[in-house]
């Protein structure tokens, strides 16, 4: 879905929205629900943005770091998100275990979404490489 979006829409302005969604839908599954389906569909709803924001952003790694580096710098910023997705649930349990409700865990959680997209934004326009060397005259990585 996000990559058919990016047809229409900039890369970097999708993802941004994406995060503001998957913070949303990450806090509304720490409030109260009334029925499994109810909690079913927040808890669905919040895998989808939070992953949508992921692929969108490991494209944008691939427009953003040079050729020649761009196995690498990827890989590196991939195994950073993969430290934080092992690291989360351990600070969410200490986090209950020092007394704090689901909704302030889930609130606390959801400020990584609102980070990321802040990030984002402060990036401004298009930071590709291909935009890079165009705005220096050089001539595309692939054809040096």
């Amino acid at each position: 879905m996000l990559g058919l979006l990016t047809r229409k829409y900039k890369l970097r302005s999708l993802i941004i929205a994406v995060l503001l969604f998957s913070a949303i839908s990450v806090a509304a599954f720490g409030a109260a629900h009334p029925n499994l389906n109810q909690l079913t569909v927040v808890a669905a709803t919040a895998g989808f943005f939070t992953n949508s924001a992921i692929v969108g952003l490991y494209a944008l790694f691939a427009q953003s770091f040079p050729t020649e580096v761009r196995a690498g710098g990827t890989g590196f910023v991939i195994g950073v998100g993969r430290g934080g997705a092992v690291a989360a649930p351990m600070i969410a349990g200490l986090l209950f275990q020092y007394g704090m409700s689901l909704q302030h865990v889930a609130l606390l959680m959801a400020a990584g979404s609102i980070v990321a997209a802040a990030l984002l934004f402060a990036l401004g326009a298009d930071r590709s490489v291909a935009a890079s060397n165009a705005r220096a005259g050089a001539l595309p990585t692939a054809h040096r």
